[in-house]
């Protein structure tokens, strides 16, 4: 069950009301960027992943079933840690296994391991043999692969955290203005009416219907993996991926 206002021990001084926004906004447990769903306190202009919220003191994964990952407020040890699915740097909350040298951010954890939507099934992979449709890489750099969304029939593979980037840059180009200077007219809003400067791999199928077909398809699996990042699957969400491809 979710409670619309709770209390928290990482912010003793006022309980945290359930809200969802089309703001992007940083999660004061694991310092990561957030969109849609978050528990917040506006006084204080903090806020927390449902995730982060709902922590546990200890968590498995299915992929990794020798390891016992055991949570922690900041990231354990002297040396920099980075997030085994997503490839982000750990800078806060994490879950953390002594025994094998891993860690995951609370969201991370918690993604689905299978993502189904008129017909397509997506299947969280750990390791995949096809490049990812969006960087056009098997690996997020030098032996980290990093998870990926990929489909049932193989065609179709997108890394976590190529389509997180998508909206985080999304955001920063607004927010930022583009040029590193605050945007006081966006405020901080994702602002969807512009294409910003990604491109897919290129289709190697020819052109015409099929190069279409494709397009359209390929539209559709990001959409159904910004919908489960976003938690989300409402009408902003595939006015998103319009914008953004």
């Amino acid at each position: 069950m979710i409670y619309t206002k709770l209390g928290h021990y990482s912010h003793p001084e006022h309980k945290l009301k359930l809200i969802h926004s089309h703001t992007p906004y940083k999660c004061d447990g694991c310092m990561d960027i957030g969109f849609g769903l978050r528990y917040r306190c506006k006084p204080c202009n903090f806020d927390l992943h449902k995730d982060c919220m709902f922590a546990t003191s200890s968590a498995n994964h299915a992929f990794y079933k020798d390891s016992v990952f055991k949570f922690h407020d900041s990231p354990p040890g002297e040396r920099d840690r980075f997030c085994d699915a997503c490839g982000g740097d750990v800078k806060g909350f994490v879950y953390h296994c002594e025994a094998h040298n891993r860690d995951l951010h609370p969201c991370c954890r918690n993604l689905p391991c299978r993502i189904e939507g008129d017909g397509v099934v997506l299947n969280l992979k750990e390791k995949v043999t096809s490049k990812c449709y969006w960087c056009g890489k098997r690996e997020l750099w030098e032996g980290v692969t990093g998870w990926s969304y990929v489909s049932t029939c193989k065609t179709y593979h997108f890394h976590v955290s190529c389509v997180k980037d998508i909206l985080v840059k999304r955001w920063e180009k607004e927010y930022f203005n583009g040029d590193g200077n605050y945007s006081s007219v966006s405020g901080g809003a994702l602002e969807i009416d512009r294409n910003p400067d990604l491109e897919l791999v290129p289709y190697q199928g020819g052109g015409g219907g099929r190069f279409v077909k494709y397009l359209k398809m390929v539209k559709f699996v990001v959409k159904l993996i910004v919908s489960t990042l976003l938690g989300d699957p409402t009408a902003i969400v595939a006015s998103i991926i319009e914008a953004i491809i």
